[in-house]
């Protein structure tokens, strides 16, 4: 009989688990990838995925979790090591957006191109979600400061991260050439800079 897993083992197994779903998710799509698959490229039983993750969607949700987790540490470490007015934040937040999506492509795509139920529960998916969606805030916070009604300001930073999103996706799907998504951020901190 084996030795039950320390804590420290236990989270090092799952969050190998979690990569090696992760690369599977995003060679095969989340929905071709059985917890099957998962045990035999991690090299244990194909019950062992089960002792730790309910289902193929658990791990996802674990995955994503993770992403949304390293994302909005980046997000928030940007805007809190950048001095200066919201302006200078702001656009280095957007440089951070850029940096995570192009250097974690896998997971900028499974965090932002699946959408499972958890995305708006109260749970711990929901509440990373949150978390990612909160760093946004900042730039209709900046507008609102500014005197733009709040309704205004919160469309205005939907446009804004849509905006960015697709020029990502455009970048990491090759349509378009390396350094649109960072062309896309310098030209929108243009439009969006106060008028002297």
């Amino acid at each position: 009989m084996s030795r039950p897993l320390t804590d420290d083992e236990l989270h090092a197994f799952k969050a190998r688990l979690c990569d090696v779903a992760e690369g599977l998710f995003a060679e095969r799509g989340a929905e071709n990838v059985s917890l099957r698959q998962i045990a035999a490229a991690l090299g244990v039983s194909p019950m062992t995925p089960y002792r730790y993750f309910a289902s193929r969607d658990a791990i996802l949700a674990a995955v994503r979790i993770r992403g949304f987790a390293r994302f909005a540490e980046r997000l928030e470490a940007a805007h809190a090591d950048t001095p200066g007015d919201g302006a200078a934040k702001a656009l280095a937040m957007g440089r951070a957006y850029i940096a995570f999506a192009l250097s974690n492509a896998n997971t900028y795509r499974l965090m932002f191109e699946h959408h499972q139920q958890e995305d708006t529960d109260d749970g711990p998916l929901g509440r990373a979600v949150a978390r990612a969606r909160a760093t946004l805030s900042v730039i209709g916070d900046r507008l609102i400061a500014r005197g733009l009604p709040e309704a205004e300001a919160r469309a205005t930073e939907a446009l804004i991260w849509s905006t960015l999103h697709g020029a990502v996706a455009l970048e990491l799907a090759g349509t378009m050439p390396p350094g649109s998504a960072e062309d896309t951020l310098a030209l929108l901190a243009r439009r969006l800079a106060p008028s002297r």
